[in-house]
């Protein structure tokens, strides 16, 4: 019997000893000891132990334990954002920030300005119009708004006005009296634009909100309506019929059934595409890049254009300076076009440029003949 006790106490030992080792807490490598890169995590044959935190981040109701949320970025880093045309970042921004305080003035004034730099320039300012019917704005905001929105209307209409494109001026003033068509110079300017494209009936649609008594109504029927300027009806009339005036004949370059103008855009040369049916000239983007490496190009806003295969948005610019054979234009309206949209030529050489003459496209011989119009638009 002693024999089979002492066996069975040796085991019991051995039992013991085994699972005093097994069941033994094995110390976490320091810092020393930890090879380079390695995470401070001990894996063990049944689980994953991460280090423990403490207990006031163990008790805490918003402990993290994977990662820190991201800190939000000032609200000056955003706007540099904005100005680099990191347009797709601002707007995730804005989606959350508003989300979180909708009636921030400091983040309605971003949003302004976002929607100017991505949104046709009617849509931005009309924006503008509604936010000064906000009340989170103080004094001193609400008439900076105000100042800003005049201006850009102010400066928009004058950009367009000098470059000749009614119909971007009209695109532009139509929502605008739509909001405020009790606004005389708004009125006027819609009425012109309608008026230089010879479309009477909006002219006198829009004249309608006037006095008939009013000074600046009276003066364009007395300018426009039919009979009464002779020469605003033509468009495209034969320099023929003016004959005292010499007719330039400017060589073209024909194209399949398309013939291409060469000017120059800035002192740089560009091949325009003829095009009677677009109511702007339009350069490639390709082009516009070159022209602003060693010039200020101003950009007056961005509009919905119609192309032939559809609706694109782009951004209408100012050239200063453009020549057509011997004649040099200025303060020229200009689209953008998007990358890669125009293949064969630099360009279209819209109705904004050649309504400026008296034109006439011989065919027989690849040229196009001008005539300087005396009644130029301003």
């Amino acid at each position: 019997m002693s024999r089979y006790a002492l066996l069975v106490t040796l085991c019991l030992l051995v039992s013991v000893s085994l699972n005093v080792y097994l069941l033994w807490p094995v110390p976490a490598p320091t810092a020393v000891e930890r090879p380079p890169g390695q995470p401070a995590t001990m894996v063990t044959a049944d689980s994953v132990r991460k280090p423990l935190a403490s207990a006031v981040q163990q008790s805490a109701p918003n402990f993290q334990t994977e990662q820190e949320e991201t800190p939000a970025p000032h609200i000056n880093t955003v706007r540099q954002w904005l100005e680099q045309g990191n347009f797709a970042r601002v707007e995730r921004f804005l989606i959350d920030a508003l989300r979180e305080s909708p009636d921030s003035a400091e983040l309605l004034l971003l949003e302004a300005d976002y929607i100017l730099a991505t949104e046709p320039l009617s849509v931005a300012v009309t924006h503008f119009y509604a936010m000064q019917e906000l009340s989170v704005f103080n004094r001193a905001q609400l008439e900076t708004l105000q100042n800003r929105t005049a201006e850009l209307i102010k400066s928009t209409i004058t950009a367009l006005y000098n470059a000749g494109d009614w119909d971007m001026l009209a695109q532009f003033l139509e929502p605008l009296f739509q909001l405020n068509s009790t606004d005389q110079t708004l009125t006027l300017k819609l009425a012109e634009a309608y008026a230089r494209q010879q479309k009477f009936t909006l002219m006198e649609d829009v004249l309608a909100n006037l006095s008939t008594s009013n000074a600046g109504a009276r003066s364009l029927r007395q300018r426009f309506l039919p009979g009464q300027a002779p020469g605003l009806q033509d468009t495209a009339e034969s320099p023929t019929a003016t004959a005292q005036t010499p007719v330039t004949r400017l060589a073209l370059t024909r194209y399949g059934d398309q013939y291409i103008a060469n000017a120059e855009m800035l002192n740089r040369p560009a091949a325009l595409l003829l095009d009677t049916g677009a109511s702007s000239t339009a350069i490639s983007f390709e082009l516009y890049k070159a022209l602003r490496r060693f010039n200020q190009v101003d950009v007056i806003g961005l509009f919905d254009v119609r192309t032939a295969g559809g609706t694109i948005r782009s951004p209408l610019v100012r050239i200063e300076s453009m020549t057509l054979g011997p004649f040099k234009l200025s303060n020229i309206g200009v689209f953008v076009m998007p990358e890669d949209a125009l293949q064969q030529a630099d360009g279209l050489l819209g109705m904004n440029v050649l309504k400026q003459f008296h034109f006439q496209l011989d065919q027989t011989t690849a040229e196009l003949l001008l005539t300087l119009r005396d009644n130029r638009a301003p």
